[in-house]
């Protein structure tokens, strides 16, 4: 098992918050507002009308494999963080890459880099993504020592040995409350081999653990710690998150104390398909746990209201043998406002991947696939057809 594992989410919340605000203050800006407890004074005017933005977090191997993936939501006006994990297995096949590992999302970054990797998010969420943090983790212990440590509820002893691992692997933990330091603190997210439910399970410790670094984060007596914490950090962190994008939105963190973190999970199960493990995104329940992540707000442009949508005429095919399966997407493009006029079966045919197709106009079978999470858009225009948009749906929607 890698050294790389889960500290994403403890990063996330440094860097956005303390570690690279300091980084740009001291080093930057050249101000000693931090030092005088004061630096709303050189801080631009414009924090006044930041808006939300969606980041995605990507922790990164020595080998360029995306171990870890999640997208975090700032809210200005609440004082909000929003977080949602994405399992590094969830099952997306994306045109021309046919291995069964390519197959998982988290092969998009090390086959199409930072760039491949928010197209494969954007499909697969609707959303746009707007900037990006990659992380190398071998500072986790570090920053964890740095900070003084973590307090965190170990739910079961954890007891794993791996010397094959790079580096190998000891885990000895006790159940119960205790403060981590660096050491221990990597034994706690590492650990993934005694939950009943997998990724799932690792998932929600990932949230205990991002709660309890934010916790920490927002207590006075780390503000000494910016300097060393903030030099550390930057030696392991790509983002294109401008210098003055993050002094602000860190002001605005330190200051404001965001009152609540949310976290969310992809909604859907593991599974196997062709004897390879995978986790099946389930795409009727996609729509509204991303409202709820992004407050109804920040979809793509692409993304129509229920108004625009009813003049898009619909037709959804069932290419697979499985009973109900039509009825059940049709059901999720008409609560979204759109015109389903013909629900049917694909004949003599088994498709195992789905396809929508563009009988009149791309950009309305674009909306189509995006409501329903399918990457593949193919054009069949034809002037006399009856529908806007054709959809063809295949096994990997039996999920």
């Amino acid at each position: 098992m890698k050294l790389f594992k889960i500290f994403s989410f403890l990063l996330v919340g440094v860097i956005i918050s303390t570690g690279i605000a300091a980084l740009i203050f001291y080093r930057n800006i050249h101000v000693s507002a931090v030092q005088n407890g004061n630096p709303s004074s050189n801080v631009s005017s414009k924090n006044k009308s930041l808006t939300q933005k969606n980041i995605v977090v990507i922790g990164s191997d020595e080998n360029n494999l995306s171990d870890t993936l999640f997208i975090v939501n700032y809210n200005p006006e609440n004082k909000s963080i929003n977080i949602l994990s994405i399992p590094r297995d969830t099952y997306y096949h994306r045109p021309g890459y046919n291995a069964p590992g390519d197959k998982k999302i988290n092969a998009a970054f090390s086959e199409e880099g930072i760039e491949g990797t928010k197209k494969a998010i954007e499909n697969l969420l609707g959303i746009k993504i707007d900037n990006y943090i990659i992380l190398n983790y071998e500072g986790f212990k570090k920053v964890i020592d740095i900070v003084g440590g973590v307090e965190i509820y170990v739910p079961f002893d954890m007891k794993y040995d791996d010397n094959s691992a790079d580096p190998p692997l000891h885990i000895d933990l006790k159940k119960g409350w205790q403060v981590l330091n660096g050491e221990k603190a990597m034994e706690f997210v590492r650990y993934r081999y005694g939950y009943p439910d997998a990724d799932l399970g690792r998932i929600r410790a990932q949230h205990q653990f991002l709660e309890a670094i934010f916790k920490k984060l927002t207590q006075p007596s780390i503000l000494p710690k910016l300097p060393s914490l903030a030099i550390t950090i930057t030696k392991y962190v790509k983002t294109d998150l401008t210098a003055s994008e993050i002094t602000e939105y860190s002001y605005q963190f330190i200051k404001n104390k965001p009152f609540t973190v949310n976290t969310f999970t992809l909604p859907g199960e593991p599974g196997y398909k062709d004897g390879v493990s995978y986790f099946f995104a389930d795409s009727t329940k996609i729509p509204e746990m991303v409202a709820k992540f992004l407050g109804k707000k920040n979809l793509l442009s692409n993304t129509s209201t229920g108004e625009e949508n009813k003049n898009i005429r619909v037709e959804i095919l069932n290419g697979t043998n499985i009973e109900g399966l039509a009825s059940k997407y049709a059901e999720i493009l008409k609560r979204q406002g759109f015109d389903v006029i013909r629900i049917g079966n694909v004949i003599g045919t088994t498709f195992f991947s789905s396809h929508v197709y563009a009988r009149t106009n791309e950009e309305k079978a674009k909306k189509v696939a995006n409501a329903l999470s399918i990457l593949s858009v193919e054009k069949d225009i034809s002037h006399d057809s009856p529908v806007d948009v054709t959809v063809i749906l295949g096994k990997d929607k039996s999920k």
